[in-house]
């Protein structure tokens, strides 16, 4: 039996990654993501012989064909841990603050933290970053402030031997977004992005022998040679600079037939970009039905988002086969799937007795974002079958022990819309913890949503 040969990433965030590497390409030039891999030992041996942090500028500026003579370093007091800062700091998710220094645009100028002598790998790193995000921010890249999308610049530009050595991500946020292309601020790259990210740099610059993988770490040289031997078996890539092809600047009759491709990172791109000025023709619309029943779950939720982004535009995207499909999609095996098909139908008034069972149904999900869904769902209806307003009882008292504020005012808002008393049903549900009641009248009266009476037996 033949196995399929799968990425270390799951297609979600290998489109993204692959997606960004493209508009750093498409901004800085394709050909600078065919320049060899710089050896770990080249740049140590360079710094060695005079330890002077310009002539690691001044051979990093050399390789990418980047003039650096106005870039400047300079030694600032050691900084205190943060989640933002300059394009080549910031700092990651519970884990440590990012590198030894931080690249200042405004004036050219590497600030370091630390002496590169009292940890090299750690400095040099620093400014290697420094210098390629000098290359973005002087070519206007709008992303040149994400240090994420630096490290991806240092990888694809063969720069990221030193880089691959140092951890500095010790866990991503906790931010739900079932596309995973929209959680913000994203931090430095983790170890399997890393590595995804080695590995399509070769693949991208025809790397075959690769010799340098043998000199990455353990962690993160088994993934980047999983991801190499994916790559050089299905070619499933939207990120191709060896084509010279500039795609992110293609019609919207190109994004649409790139939506039929292949392969799954080109296509959950694609579907990112779609749209239409007039009414979907048929073609379009059998498409986007197509997408959102695809067995790859990556496909199916950016098809679910493409329709939550043109509905408002485009008020036949709620036609009966789009709604039909996106009912069935809230039984779907994937919770996330769920909880987004569900969050789009409520958008396009598309709920029918079956869903709003669904949506209640979730109310009692320990996932936050299957509570979140069936809230906002339910909250979209003037009116609900009497059971569910126990089941919202429950959710309520669960999210209030827990201290989960950020789901109580959907809670309010539900009640305000659906009961003539929603006062005198809180402190009913609240008689016997009088210590929750004031937060819950608080937050009913913060909520001005108008009373509307329940319909009884719907």
């Amino acid at each position: 039996m033949f196995f399929q040969p799968k990425a270390n990433l799951p297609d979600s965030a290998k489109s993204r990654i692959e997606f960004c590497l493209q508009q750093i390409a498409e901004c800085v030039g394709l050909e600078r993501f065919s320049l060899p891999v710089v050896s770990r030992k080249a740049i140590f041996d360079l710094y060695e012989v005079e330890r002077n942090p310009q002539h690691v500028i001044a051979f990093v500026g050399k390789h990418l064909g980047h003039d650096v003579n106005g870039i400047q370093v300079r030694n600032a007091l050691p900084q205190a841990q943060s989640a933002g800062g300059g394009c080549c700091g910031g700092g990651s998710c519970d884990g440590p603050s990012g590198l030894a220094g931080r690249y200042e645009p405004s004036d050219r100028s590497v600030m370091l933290d630390q002496t590169i002598d009292s940890d090299p790998a750690m400095g040099l790193a620093t400014l290697i970053n420094a210098v390629v995000c000098d290359l973005l921010s002087q070519n206007n890249f709008a992303g040149a402030h994400l240090p994420e999308q630096v490290d991806l610049a240092v990888v694809g530009t063969g720069l990221g031997m030193i880089r691959n050595g140092i951890s500095l991500v010790a866990k991503h946020p906790v931010h739900w977004d079932s596309t995973q292309w929209d959680v913000f601020p994203r931090p430095f790259l983790d170890g399997q992005s890393l590595a995804y990210a080695n590995a399509i740099a070769a693949w991208a610059r025809d790397d075959a022998a690769s010799e340098w993988m043998n000199d990455l770490p353990s962690d993160v040289k088994r993934p980047t040679r999983k991801s190499f031997k994916f790559l050089r078996k299905t070619n499933d890539s939207f990120f191709q600079p060896r084509t010279k092809q500039f795609l992110l600047t293609q019609s919207q009759s190109e994004w649409w037939k790139l939506a039929t491709e292949s392969s799954a990172s080109s296509q959950v791109i694609a579907i990112r970009h779609l749209n239409s000025d007039g009414k979907l023709d048929d073609q379009q619309e059998s498409l986007l039905i197509d997408k959102l029943g695809s067995a790859n779950v990556a496909i199916t939720l950016n098809a679910i988002s493409a329709i939550e982004r043109m509905g408002p535009q485009q008020p036949a995207i709620g036609c009966e086969s789009m709604v039909r499909e996106l009912r069935s999609l809230t039984d779907h095996r994937n919770d996330e799937v769920c909880a987004k098909s569900m969050c789009v139908l409520a958008k396009l008034g598309g709920l029918d007795e079956a869903t709003v069972e669904t949506a209640a149904t979730m109310l009692d999900a320990h996932q936050k974002h299957l509570t979140f869904a069936g809230l906002y769902a339910l909250c979209m209806q003037d009116s609900v079958p009497e059971e569910v307003v126990p089941a919202l009882d429950r959710c309520f008292v669960r999210v209030l022990r827990a201290c989960d504020y950020e789901l109580i005012d959907l809670i309010a808002t539900a009640y305000r819309r659906w009961l003539d008393a929603p006062q005198s049903h809180m402190e009913e549900l609240f008689q016997n913890s009088p210590e929750h009641l004031p937060i819950a009248l608080e937050t009913l009266q913060k909520v001005s949503e108008p009373r509307m009476p329940l319909r009884r037996g719907a």
